[in-house]
């Protein structure tokens, strides 16, 4: 039986992940995209791209939570983390969204509430922590960690053994090289070359990176 899935959050992202979920569903057969979750009172009891807006989050209230799984689709990983903890209060169980598209090797970890778009690969040994965004065209290299609630925007490259912290959010293009680390709730700007590592709760922009701000090791909150 397939996998019923709710997709929580019905902007841009949600509508992008209903679009791997319904190209699985055609592809594969293994998951069913009920619709959507959102408290945006504007978007209740419409239709987003033909897929339904079920109610807000009391719509779970009525239904068996044990029949479904949830998938929080926004892009920021601080919101990610707050959507993520609400549903596991609710005995939400978290489910993936994996392009038919995505090449994932069987080596590979990969976490729960995970979301890999059209031509993401993931190499062997790879990690990935619970509710990862990779975007269109991201590469993950051999044994490289990628922790919770990161987004890598579309065009990211990790070289191998390179480690990501919880909650980094990593523009479009960038790229870091072999080895390097980056600490855990640091922002990492479009097309930057990051060639040393980076602590916690930065941003940093450029070619080579360089770091333009720090956050006070608030990590996400």
């Amino acid at each position: 039986m397939p996998d019923q899935i709710v997709i929580i959050g019905a902007g841009g992202h949600g509508r992008e992940t209903a679009e791997i979920l319904q190209a699985r569903a055609r592809q594969i057969g293994d998951v069913e995209l009920l619709g959507f979750v959102d408290d945006a009172a504007a978007r209740l009891g419409a239709a987003i791209d033909g897929v339904p807006v079920l109610g807000d989050w009391s719509w779970f209230d009525g239904v068996d939570r044990g029949e479904v799984a949830v998938l929080c689709a926004v892009g920021m990983p601080a919101m990610s983390r707050r959507l993520a903890e609400r549903a596991r209060a609710l005995g939400l169980r978290l489910a993936n969204a994996i392009s038919p598209q995505a090449v994932v090797s069987p080596l590979a970890e990969v976490g729960q509430g995970v979301t890999l778009f059209p031509q993401a690969v993931v190499n062997t040994r790879a990690w990935l922590g619970d509710l990862c965004i990779l975007n269109v065209g991201v590469s993950v290299s051999h044994d490289s960690v990628v922790g919770p609630y990161c987004n890598l925007n579309p065009g990211v490259r990790l070289a191998g053994n390179v480690r990501v912290g919880e909650g980094c959010y990593l523009g479009m293009g960038a790229s870091v090289i072999q080895g390097r680390s980056i600490g855990p709730w640091t922002v990492v700007g479009a097309g930057a070359v990051v060639i040393r590592d980076l602590p916690a709760d930065v941003t940093a922009v450029g070619v080579p990176a360089r770091i333009i701000k720090t956050r006070g090791g608030r990590h996400g909150g």
